[in-house]
């Protein structure tokens, strides 16, 4: 275990690297970094809020192309089922401003332990609200149902806890409807310390587009604080 857990982070950082670097060479794929920092508080019974607020870059990191903040409430009815709801207020850039856009969604995680891993099944139904586009048009308001299959390595003594998720983003409403409109891949590794009361994410993430939108290559870099 000791030299799992100084050797995963060497190879975690070197594909970070190598994938860096092959997004800025290629022609139809952008880098970007996403940064991030998240409240947690435990509440009474099963209960528990977050507040995230999160930046992304695009642009091969030149431009802020969205910013966010979003609280959200879970309940966890046991070790295998939790359901979750919230909000969240966004900033979209479009070149010469930054366009608000307000976001609802519902969903449940469900989860069971196979081994020294755990495997999870995520369905989140939601909606934007674009704020600037004419009423009635297409675009104005759009719903996904989002669906995340996730795997993640809980072993004892281990200061790590890689994880790898894919989750896809099938249209609902809309001329879209019935279509995938984004795929993303999503490596990871979480870094507890502090007795579990902080954590560091880090991943890399591939997200694909099926519209003439370039595919991106993403770093992420998350703190999370639990009260």
């Amino acid at each position: 275990m000791r030299l799992a857990s100084r050797f995963c982070p060497l190879v975690f950082l070197s594909f970070l690297s190598f994938a860096s670097v092959a997004a800025a060479q290629h022609k139809d794929s952008d880098f970007g970094v996403w940064g991030s920092v998240t409240l947690k508080k435990q509440f009474v019974g099963g209960f528990s809020g977050s507040l995230n607020c999160e930046i992304r870059s695009d642009s091969n990191v030149s431009n802020i192309a969205l910013w966010w903040i979003n609280p959200e409430l879970k309940y966890k009815f046991n070790d295998y089922f939790t359901a979750e709801i919230g909000y969240r207020y966004s900033n979209v850039d479009r070149s010469d401003y930054y366009e608000p856009a307000h976001r609802w969604y519902t969903g449940g995680t469900a989860g069971v332990d196979w081994g020294p891993f755990r495997l999870t099944w995520r369905e989140l139904i939601e909606q934007i609200y674009y704020t600037d586009r004419p009423e009635g048009s297409y675009g104005r308001v759009v719903s996904y149902l989002r669906t995340r299959l996730g795997i993640k390595l809980n072993a004892e003594n281990m200061p790590l806890d890689p994880y790898f998720d894919v989750e896809n983003f099938f249209h609902i409403s809309d001329y879209r409807a019935g279509e995938v409109g984004i795929m993303r891949y999503t490596a990871g590794l979480r870094i507890p310390f502090g007795g579990g009361m902080h954590t560091l994410n880090i991943y890399y993430r591939y997200q694909q587009y099926f519209t003439s939108s370039p595919d991106d290559h993403i770093l992420g870099l998350g703190y999370v604080l639990s009260l």
